[in-house]
């Protein structure tokens, strides 16, 4: 646990390093702007130094939206540049940076720990995950040009316009209307669920964790589970950040590899690594 939460507030500050905003009150437009991390962080964070992966492949759509020739170049690079960069780091690791890297996930995580009646969620509302990627992510931006996600994310709200308020840039904003107090009434309606229920954005939102739980089945590092140990106590599912029977589905779309549940397992059951072998070693569903 102590190391995750290291990790987490580490990769937390390497994504928005950009502290001489304070001084200079110029948000960052270097090259690294170019650059997406496998977490989800607003690009619009005053102190942020690259740019999310899923503002960037929203806006490519939008892009796309434009239908005229001199877009489609600039389009067709973002989405794909966005679709390999997330495919690589699915591709190696699955879900893990969003239990040792994504800001989002941090604050989900603490903001749980406040006591209080917890609530739990039905697996089927894990297929909003999916809705979010093909319709707010993709469809919407494509038929109206308009980033719609990024524009109602409670990411952007909390770690973008809020902080822009309070510490506004020389570059005039917007004046503040209904719009910035829907946005922020939103935020709070997600705050006061991440109190009540584990990481529901998550496990119902994040378009992001949709994209990169994709690959969990067939990433190179996976999680498999020795039959011969597992003897279905339920201890990892009390301490899964997702709330998952990890025995049952080592490496479901859902699991973040937080591997908060192989510290748990009491007869070391789970186990871990980017090569698993041996008869009783089981990377798949429980069959």
């Amino acid at each position: 646990m102590r190391t995750r939460r290291v990790s987490q507030v580490l990769s937390a500050l390497a994504i928005n390093p950009y502290f001489s905003y304070f001084s200079t009150r110029t948000i960052y437009q270097g090259w690294l702007k170019n650059l997406c991390v496998p977490g989800l962080n607003c690009y619009a964070c005053p102190l942020a130094v690259f740019s999310c992966p899923i503002g960037s492949l929203q806006q490519a759509f939008v892009l796309f939206s434009s239908r005229t020739k001199a877009y489609f170049a600039q389009a067709w690079g973002a989405l794909l540049y966005v679709l390999g960069s997330v495919g690589l780091v699915g591709a190696i690791l699955g879900r893990l940076p969003c239990g040792w890297i994504c800001p989002f996930g941090l604050l989900q995580d603490m903001l749980y720990k406040i006591p209080t009646t917890k609530l739990g969620l039905p697996r089927w509302m894990g297929w909003g995950r999916y809705l979010f990627l093909m319709i707010a992510v993709a469809l919407i931006p494509l038929i109206t040009g308009v980033s719609w996600f990024s524009r109602l994310c409670p990411a952007g709200a909390l770690e973008g316009a809020i902080p822009l308020k309070l510490l506004p840039p020389e570059a005039t904003l917007p004046p503040v209307g209904w719009f910035f107090w829907f946005k922020l009434g939103l935020l709070g309606v997600f705050l006061a669920w991440m109190v009540a229920s584990k990481r529901p954005f998550c496990r119902v939102i994040c378009p992001l964790g949709a994209m990169l739980g994709l690959f969990n089945r067939f990433s190179l590092y996976r999680l498999a589970i020795d039959d011969s140990k597992c003897e279905g106590c339920g201890r990892c599912k009390r301490v899964c950040p997702v709330d998952i029977h990890i025995f049952q589905d080592p490496n479901s779309p859902q699991c973040i590899r937080c591997l908060e549940c192989k510290k748990a397992c009491p007869e070391k059951a789970i186990t871990s690594g980017f090569f698993r072998n041996g008869a009783n070693l089981r990377a798949g569903g429980k069959s």
